[in-house]
Formats: structure tokens, sequence, C-alpha cells
């Protein structure tokens, strides 16, 4: 592949995340999955695109409405990561009440997915939004990225995720470590487009090394996320009515998040 062509393979790419993402809103009857591979394919698209920041593509409002897409998910993605969360506390330890709390979070779940489907019925709304998202990325100038310039947004990217790994080591503080956990998943999802993207010719940064780097961050990011679910749990059942046995819950979790940050 030439530096030529570095710009049609990134048009590709960008097309296949927004089928994706236009797939996983053709409903199905496993509605939350659905969700969780659209909101997982927005986080990789708009990864690409801040590769590009340094290009003459202008893919900023582009990634704008993709941010409101993901964030219009979130609420529905939550509730049924607090109900997958509490299923498997659940399984850890089988002879404390979570049942009870399991039972009141699959109904707060239903609750939120009910309230979406009212408001945008079929997704049609987002699906509407996203066809937006193809027109304008369509109109951008690929042919005219190089290899410099994900270069550039990949270096920009790691210095982020540096940044963001200092402020949270030192104030282990909640909002910090999603930041830090946010910018992990952003770098190794460009590690992972880049064999896609940039071969060792025009950009040098394909190789064993980087494959190890990227499983690191991946492992990273799932011990990061593992915290902030069980965070979220933890903040519901703080405040849920009539939960059997509430403080020994609530320990567990602890238990939980103190392993986790080890």
């Amino acid at each position: 592949m030439t530096p030529s062509e570095i710009g049609p393979a990134a048009r590709a790419l960008a097309h296949g995340e927004c089928q994706a993402i236009a797939d996983a809103f053709e409903r199905t009857p496993e509605v939350h999955e659905a969700v969780h591979r659209a909101r997982k394919t927005i986080r990789r698209l708009r990864a690409l695109l801040a590769l590009l920041e340094s290009s003459a593509l202008e893919t900023a409002a582009a990634d704008a409405a993709l941010r409101r897409l993901g964030d219009g998910l979130s609420a529905l993605r939550d509730a049924h990561v607090v109900v997958e969360t509490c299923a498997r506390l659940a399984s850890a330890q089988p002879d404390q009440p979570w049942e009870a709390v399991c039972i009141c979070l699959t109904a707060r779940r239903e609750a939120v997915l009910a309230r979406v489907l009212v408001r945008d019925p079929a997704f049609a709304r987002r699906q509407a939004a996203l066809l937006r998202i193809v027109t304008d990325l369509q109109a951008q100038p690929w042919d005219s990225l190089r290899g410099g310039d994900i270069r550039k947004g990949l270096a920009r990217s790691e210095r982020r995720t540096q940044k963001a790994e200092k402020r949270a080591t030192r104030s282990h503080d909640a909002d910090d470590l999603h930041r830090w956990r946010r910018r992990v998943r952003r770098l190794r999802m460009q590690l992972e487009a880049l064999p896609q993207l940039a071969p060792s010719r025009s950009v040098p940064i394909k190789g064993p090394g980087q494959s190890k780097h990227a499983r690191a961050l991946h492992a990273l990011s799932d011990q990061l996320g593992w915290q902030q679910d069980l965070r979220m749990v933890r903040n519901l059942v703080r405040v849920m009515p009539g939960v059997p046995e509430r403080r020994v819950l609530i320990e567990q979790i602890d238990a939980q998040l103190a392993a986790a940050s080890q």
C-alpha cells in the first residue's frame, strides 16, 4: 500500500463502521446487545476520526454528532450493565441476598428501554442522525490523507493517555479514572486499526511490540471498566429501598473494588 492508498483505506474503514452502527440500529430481539454493539462501534469510529485531527479532513461536526448518538444510548447501556454486574456479583457470592437487587435492576432496565422506544420508535431518529453523519463523512477529502497525519494523531493520543494516567493515579478520583479509561480505550482502538491504515512503509508503527501494547491496553481498559461498573451498582444499592443486608452487599462490592484497583 502506497501513501496515496491510505485515504481510501481510511474511508473504507469509516464506511464499514457506519454500516455496522446502522445494522445495530435494525432492532433485534436482543436489543440490549444491539445497543452495546452500536456504542462500541461509535467509539471505534470516533477513535479513527481522532487519528485524523491533523489532516485536511473536517471531522469535528461528525465527531460531535457521533458523541451525541453514543451519549443518547448511555442510559440504556448503563441500565443493562448494572444488571450484568449484579448477576456477576451474585454468581461470586451465591449465599448473599443479591436476587432482590437483580430483580429490581432488571425492572429498572426494562423501564429505561420502554422510555427510549417511546421517544424514538425503532430508533428511527437515531438512524436519521447516522445518515447525516455518513453524508458528512462521504464528502471529506479522504485522498489527501498521508502517513504523517496518522503518526501525529497517534502521538497526540499517547500524550493524552499518559496525562490522564498521571492525573488518575495521583487523585484516585472516579471521574479521573473514567477519563483515563476512555483515553486508554481510544488508544487501544487506534492501535488495532493501524494494520488497515498504515503499512510499515508509510507509517512504521506496525509490529509485535504494538500488538503487545494493544493487548496490555485492552486488559487495563477492562480493569478500569469493571471498577466503573461496580461503582454504578454500589451507588444504586446504596439508595435502593428494601434491600436486605444492604451493608453486607456494599462490603462485597468494596472488596471487589479493592481487588480490581491492585
